[in-house]
């Protein structure tokens, strides 16, 4: 078999998330064991791993002031119109003093978003009493430990009760991210009072004015320590610009995931839709840190890699399922893409069906994934159903007996690889203004 069927062992090692590696080395020096035993607690894994993240829960917390745009993002991110079942509120202008939780619906159990209120209110009575910090640790605190991100919204002011929630989060060990909605109502407002501001400066320019207004804002009420400017978003809420990435949402998507553990991270990108070019590298590398669990399960159940169509072909349709849906290439998508673009459904379909497909049809994602990589090696003279035993790599001062499916993997990089790049070519095709 010629080299390019084979997978070196460092690509498989360099794939794995520390925690990962630890284990291998356990199961490395673990005495007692027999290669085939090794082998076998190595598919074991690989098979819990690969599905593992549809357990993992990651809750988003969002703080700031009535009207600052909150309740637009929490329906936006989560695919909603303002009137949808499950939509937040929106421009109801009025303070609340209870925590509010809206689940994703596409995945509830799993990804949440959680509003805290930036008052405490006098029970019974509506009315505002001097804010205590520790009054509201006391009460939402344990509501706060569970979040994994904060985000701090904005809209040209912040009160200090929203600032020291924030630092508290902070002080918690969560990632603290700071928002600047409203953009698009900023741009239309700097249009009309002035004119002229254009003509020497661009929306980047009036997004780094805001930017270091609102660091400017955040000292004077209150925050210690330094903001990094990176931490700070402009963006707007509202639904098309949430899907489509304007201004900083790609930022503010890869930051708000960056903390997370790679299975948190699968959840939010398989879950949240997104319609940016500038994302999907990001959401391809977190597939490609999965592709070894994916591979090595296609042999589970097994004490030796065998080269079974069986398995292969599972795994491969397992991971052509959550690619469709992280680069936004499923049905649904593409219908919703086409409402956001005022494009033909069908036409972006058949767009992606010849970039993807190759022109070719096909019933069931297992058989629809299987001519997807059909077309990408055509040609090329690597059959995807031939032998897919490797070596597994030396793993401290011991060398292992087990195997991992070479081909298997070769093939997953270069489905993502491929599905990467129709994404990509959708979105600008999408995107691109007709002719007049």
């Amino acid at each position: 078999m010629e080299d390019c069927d084979y997978v070196r062992p460092e690509e498989i090692i360099g794939e794995m998330s520390e925690e990962e590696k630890g284990m291998f080395e356990n199961l490395a020096t673990a005495t007692g064991e027999t290669k085939p035993d090794i082998l076998k607690k190595i598919q074991e894994y690989a098979a819990e791993n690969m599905e593992a993240w549809k357990k993992m829960k990651v809750y988003v917390g969002i703080v700031g002031d009535p009207g600052a745009g909150k309740s637009t993002f929490i329906n936006s991110i989560r695919g909603l119109k303002p009137k949808a079942p499950g939509a937040a509120e929106v421009g109801l202008g009025h303070t609340t003093s209870v925590v509010t939780e809206y689940p994703h619906p596409a995945r509830p159990e799993s990804l949440v978003f959680v509003d805290f209120p930036g008052v405490l209110l006098k029970k019974g009575t509506g009315e505002e009493p001097d804010f205590n910090i520790q009054q509201y640790l006391d009460e939402f605190g344990e509501k706060m430990d569970q979040c994994h991100v904060f985000l701090v919204f904005s809209s040209g002011r912040i009160q200090h009760n929203a600032v020291q929630i924030a630092m508290k989060a902070r002080d918690k060990g969560k990632t603290v991210l700071f928002v600047r909605s409203k953009f698009d109502q900023d741009l239309y407002v700097q249009r009309i009072d002035d004119p002229d501001y254009f003509v020497d400066n661009t929306e980047a320019d009036l997004m780094e004015q805001l930017r270091q207004d609102y660091i400017r804002v955040l000292k004077d009420v209150g925050w210690e320590g330094e903001v990094n400017p990176k931490d700070v978003f402009i963006i707007s809420g509202r639904l098309t610009n949430v899907l489509v990435g304007s201004w900083d949402i790609p930022k503010l998507r890869k930051a708000m995931i960056e903390g997370l553990s790679a299975h948190q991270k699968m959840v939010v990108i398989n879950t949240c839709r997104d319609f940016s070019k500038n994302t999907i590298k990001e959401r391809g590398d977190i597939y490609r840190s999965y592709v070894w669990s994916i591979a090595t399960a296609a042999t589970a159940g097994s004490l030796v890699p065998f080269a079974g169509a069986a398995s292969i072909t599972g795994a491969i349709g397992t991971a052509y399922k959550q690619y469709k849906e992280g680069f936004g290439l499923t049905e649904d998508a593409v219908e919703q893409l086409a409402k956001v673009t005022y494009k033909s459904s069908e036409d972006l379909k058949q767009f992606l069906s010849t970039n993807l497909l190759a022109g070719t049809r096909s019933s069931g994602l297992k058989n629809e994934a299987l001519a997807v990589v059909k077309a990408i090696y055509s040609g090329s003279g690597i059959s995807t159903v031939s032998a897919i035993d490797l070596l597994f790599p030396v793993i401290g001062a011991l060398m292992t007996a087990p195997f991992v499916p070479g081909v298997t993997t070769k093939v997953l990089h270069a489905l993502i690889s491929h599905m990467e790049k129709c994404a990509i070519d959708l979105f600008d095709y999408a995107f691109e203004e007709s002719p007049m």
